[in-house]
């Protein structure tokens, strides 16, 4: 619960509310009086998300604090009030320690300072089983470096009040654009990871209820056919038990169908606002060699989180750490994109080829990280 928290928090904010945490899963605002009547809610507010005692309702306070929102999601820039030069570094040092490459190496850093812009992309989720569980995700995308940013909610927190909007900023739609298809593409492995403890508590119940169905009807068909026994010399009788068997067999199909209906689990993805700020980083170019092969790649250092920016896949976009390059074009992959064939187990890079030249389909998938 503390990533809607925080989402409340920081809307409530944003609207002009004072607002303070009063423990873990718990704030106090008071309201100006259009938010107050826009949440159908007094000036005070005190909200406690959780599962204990006395919590309010998730899903009931994310649908009201909905309508503070704009009717569509929406891509707002930012910048630093006060921007600095970020100092600057020992590349080779960092490559070293935070450029995992599996299959290469590298050669030649050389760093400058640089801008780059972060897309900040937030997605509501419900997980629906038989119970619902909501909550909210965020990613960062660096789209100038096209590497995923680490620890998007620290980042956003520690630039905190230095953050403030950009009246000039333009945001370049085929950017946004790109950069939204792969924060979709991250959201839902994260979202399908999130929902893993729902699903196995779901096919537990199910094995469990199933099996007790199965125990029940058996138990019935026992019966039947011991009274179809009794009534071998009369046909009538016996033909009259053999229809409440096939009665008694559709009836626990029908039953176990409504328990698959029941213990199903749907995940539902809803795209936020989406926030795009440009900060200082230090531009880090290298030579990637592959074999024979080489290109020349460039990577970003966030001095606020003094962390490298990890490269993403080049054919999935998921996070490509460690890093694995292909043989021709030193394609920048991630382990599920350059790894055998299912059918005949060679090797190849799906930036290059979308599928193995022996015609098999491509059932690799990427990791999620």
């Amino acid at each position: 619960m503390t990533g809607i928290l925080e989402w409340t928090r920081d809307l409530l904010l944003s609207r002009g509310a004072l607002v303070e945490a009063e423990e873990a899963h718990a704030l106090r605002a008071m309201l100006p009086s259009d938010v107050a009547a826009a949440l159908g809610s007094s000036d005070w507010l005190s909200l406690r998300f959780g599962a204990g005692a006395g919590s309010d309702d998730e899903g009931d306070w994310l649908d009201r604090l909905g309508r503070l929102l704009p009717p569509e999601p929406r891509a707002s820039a930012a910048r630093l009030r006060h921007s600095q030069t970020p100092r600057p570094i020992d590349a080779a040092a960092v490559l070293d320690r935070e450029l995992v490459i599996q299959n290469g190496i590298y050669r030649l850093p050389e760093e400058a300072p640089a801008s780059a812009r972060y897309y900040f992309f937030s997605f509501q989720y419900a997980i629906e089983s038989d119970e619902t569980s909501l909550g909210l995700w965020t990613t960062c995308l660096n789209a100038t470096a096209r590497a995923v940013g680490n620890q998007p909610d620290l980042l956003l927190q520690t630039l905190g009040e230095d953050l403030e909007e950009d009246p000039a900023g333009e945001i370049p739609r085929d950017e946004l654009l790109l950069a939204f298809r792969v924060a979709m593409a991250r959201a839902r492995p994260e979202v399908r990871l999130a929902a893993s403890p729902v699903e196995h508590n779901a096919n537990r119940r199910l094995a469990r209820d199933s099996e007790r169905i199965a125990i029940y009807f058996r138990d019935l068909q026992q019966q039947i056919q011991k009274r179809i026994a009794r009534h071998g010399a009369d046909e009538q009788a016996a033909r009259k038990e053999r229809s409440r068997a096939q009665a008694t067999e559709l009836d626990r199909l029908a039953k176990l169908e409504d328990l698959v209906r029941r213990y199903s689990v749907k995940v539902r993805i809803e795209p936020g606002d989406a926030l795009a700020v440009t900060l200082p980083v230090r531009r880090i170019q290298a030579r990637l060699i592959r074999k024979k092969a080489e290109r020349v790649a460039v990577f970003h250092w966030n001095p606020v989180l003094g962390a490298l920016d990890s490269p993403w896949c080049e054919s999935c976009q998921a996070r490509a750490n460690p890093l694995f390059l292909c043989d021709d074009r030193v394609h920048l992959l991630c382990k599920a994109c350059l790894a055998p064939c299912a059918g005949c187990g060679k090797v190849y890079c799906r930036a290059c080829q979308p599928k193995c030249r022996c015609g098999a389909p491509n059932t690799q998938t990427a990791e999620v990280s």
